[in-house]
């Protein structure tokens, strides 16, 4: 009797499975308005925006149960934010015979997302400031997006940032759909971003890639690799979302970058040569970018050698006691002390005397610039370089939580440390003030002769030192 039952038992099977089989092509068939229905209230449920969907979804049974979308819109309040040439959902295939449709991958191919902030806590896509309800359960194998666009633009300050030609590959994505507490805590995903180009105005990164692991909130973005200024960078982010005060800390280096990169965007078409390496360590705590900004803490350094400036004699202008004043140092420091405020720069004020030297070339022999960052200030610790014959060093700080300068001086040591000449920049980035060069002592003759010999032995008096770090008096 153990035969026949088998032989039973397997028909039943095969009779089960077409049944299953036709029902399934004869609801797809006839009621793909109601599989498009609930597939746009499903993903609109699950990004808490609505989802139209242009084109009739196709299905498929084989390899596995599948709906292929086309021309997709998502919005919110009636302004379009997102769109994707086509999706493809892969659903479970016992969903649909209790008629509801249960993605478990999704892939989105050329999409695109443009996010704007409006004003603090109020973006395109949601108001931080308002209360929204509990998430929905969500659960993915997998989520892959082929060539994505994304556009952020900050209405408040004017930065914009383009994300070019990005893949993202993510598995076991879950949310268990807890309340708003926490939300975050309750999120969870693996897997891989890469991305062709960033750009914020003229700095460009390219060939962005990063490893993902994240459960219960706290991520891990390890490793994190990309080419900056023709050089390779490498880091770890860590966020732990797990509160109302998400945590941050980043690690990186950016080794061998071209400085003749760097300056390209200070100064297009100056003529510089040579390489530096830069690392960091930075931590911060916040809900939001200006939180973030005022916590931040940690440390950025950079060094370098061999470095030379076409155009521009700095040795030579710095011959002659009164020539000092043909040229602003601050534009010296903006240059070879770069670091933070290279950056800042490139985003205000312009930084242009150098571009009107007397010819021939700088060579700087020996650069150190090492900064701690406290509440969103940097400070210079040992900021200075060397040429041939002079040592200028770097004193104050970058205000980045404000975006001002913090009584930044750039100064020509003697040999004792002590500034015979000094410039400070203040004020905003944008619009600073930057003063006269001030010249500590009123003496005539070669600017080097004080440099050799020390204010002390001109003037008599001790000084005050303005630099004792690590680089040495040429």
């Amino acid at each position: 009797m153990t035969k026949p039952i088998r032989i039973t038992l397997l028909a039943i099977s095969l009779l089960a499975a077409l049944l299953v089989v036709a029902a399934l092509l004869a609801w797809m068939l006839f009621d793909s308005d109601r599989v498009k229905a609930q597939l746009e209230a499903r993903l609109g449920d699950a990004l808490g925006m609505e989802v139209k969907i242009g084109e009739p979804p196709g299905f498929s049974l084989f390899p596995y149960a599948s709906v292929t979308l086309a021309d997709i819109e998502v919005s919110r309040e009636g302004q379009a934010v997102a769109t994707a040439e086509s999706a493809r959902v892969q659903i479970e295939l016992g969903s649909l015979l209790t008629g509801t449709v249960r993605p478990t991958e999704l892939h989105l191919q050329r999409p695109t997302l443009s996010i704007e902030r409006l004003s603090p806590g109020v973006f395109n896509i949601y108001e931080s400031s308002s209360e929204p309800g509990s998430p929905n359960e969500l659960s993915l194998q997998r989520l892959q997006v082929s060539e994505a666009q994304v556009n952020y633009v900050d209405r408040t300050s004017g930065l914009e940032w383009q994300f070019d030609n990005c893949d993202l590959d993510l598995q076991d994505i879950h949310h268990s759909g807890s309340g708003t507490d926490d939300a975050l805590a309750a999120f969870a995903a693996h897997g891989e971003l890469e991305c062709q180009t960033l750009r914020q105005g003229n700095f460009t990164v390219s060939d962005l890639s990063m490893e993902i692991h994240g459960d219960n909130g706290v991520f891990d973005l390890d490793p994190i690799s990309a080419n900056v200024f023709e050089g390779q960078a490498s880091g770890q982010l860590e966020m732990d979302l797990t509160s109302s005060t998400p945590e941050f800390s980043l690690t990186g280096e950016l080794s061998g970058f071209e400085i003749s990169a760097f300056m390209a965007m200070l100064a297009p078409g100056q003529t510089t040569t040579g390489t530096l390496d830069l690392e960091l360590s930075l931590n911060a705590q916040g809900g939001n970018w200006q939180a973030i900004r005022d916590s931040t803490a940690g440390n950025l350094s950079m060094t370098g050698g061999g470095l030379e400036l076409q155009g521009f004699d700095l040795d030579e202008e710095l011959g002659e006691y009164r020539a000092t004043q043909r040229f602003n140092l601050i534009d010296v420091g903006a240059v070879f002390l770069a670091g933070p405020i290279g950056l800042v720069a490139s985003r205000g004020y312009a930084f242009t005397g150098l571009l009107e030297g007397s010819g021939g070339s700088t060579r700087i022999v020996e650069l150190v610039t090492e900064w701690t960052i406290e509440g969103g200030v940097a400070r210079a610790r040992d900021v200075a370089f060397t040429t041939q014959e002079n040592r200028l060093a770097l004193g104050g700080g970058l205000d980045f939580a404000r975006y001002r300068f913090a009584d930044l001086k750039v100064a020509v040591l003697d040999r004792d440390g002590c500034a015979i000449v000094e410039q400070t920049i203040t004020g905003s980035f944008d619009d600073p003030d930057v003063n006269q060069p001030n010249f500590l002592v009123a003496a005539a003759g070669p600017l080097l002769d004080l440099v050799e010999s020390g204010l002390q032995a001109i003037t008599g008096e001790e000084c005050e030192t303005f630099y004792s770090g690590s680089v040495a008096h040429p």
